[in-house]
């Protein structure tokens, strides 16, 4: 998800709690932990700000074991009419000092939102140990910067945008898995009577060797099958 945490015009932020710090939006926490409202304006009018949380430190490791963030909005934050507060995660490896390429990182994705008066905290399920970019991330063993930002939107905008639902990608990659066995399968018929087929006893044993040879060189070679192949 494209995500620009950069100046935009027309909301104005609360007064501010000393000549450094303007005043929290929210408090975000890991269930169980301390909880952290230090989030940074992004620029002058405090519409968007970011949290950076390390991993291990801040955050425990694996963030595959983190199941669950939370966040809510402070009773004396009014925010304008017809807005609402949008939560997003970004997780990024630690710079390697001894190469040139970039350090691993995820977009920025939607973690929910909190709305003034119906749903002022939320409980948000992150998804981390389905997501497979950040599990190739956390393959590598290296540290990690988890980013929280943070937006004032509009609530038409925020009801029209949802977080990547998990379910619905396990019922993909389900679904994949069963087409490539099918299509093994279906190469070793040896033609038997209509609407039957015909394969040897052991192969789904051959299949299963052959797939995880297939995981192990590209952990999404299923996803990226056509249908038609």
């Amino acid at each position: 998800m494209d995500v620009d945490f950069s100046s935009e015009q027309g909301f104005k932020p609360p007064a501010v709690a000393n000549d450094n710090m303007p005043t929290p939006l929210c408090g975000f926490f890991v269930p169980g932990g301390p909880v952290r409202s230090d989030f940074v304006p992004m620029d002058p009018t405090g519409i968007k700000r970011t949290l950076q949380l390390s991993s291990p430190g801040d955050l425990p490791s694996p963030l595959a074991s983190v199941t669950e963030l939370a966040c809510f909005l402070w009773p004396n934050v009014i925010l304008p009419e017809g807005q609402g507060l949008s939560i997003y995660w970004q997780i990024s490896g630690l710079p390697d000092p001894s190469s040139t390429a970039p350090p691993p990182s995820t977009g920025f994705e939607l973690l929910g939102a909190l709305v003034p008066g119906t749903q002022s905290s939320q409980v948000f399920r992150t998804g981390w140990s389905e997501h497979e970019q950040l599990l190739d991330i956390m393959s590598r063993n290296i540290p990690v910067v988890v980013t929280i930002g943070i937006g004032v939107e509009p609530l038409t905008s925020i009801h029209n945008i949802r977080p990547v639902d998990r379910l619905e990608n396990r019922m993909v990659v389900a679904q994949k898995i069963a087409k490539d066995l099918f299509k093994y399968m279906q190469s070793f018929d040896t033609g038997g009577s209509y609407g039957q087929m015909m394969v040897p006893t052991n192969i789904f044993d051959r299949w299963m060797k052959r797939f995880e040879a297939r995981f192990r060189r590209d952990p999404n070679f299923f996803l990226k099958a056509s249908d038609d192949d």
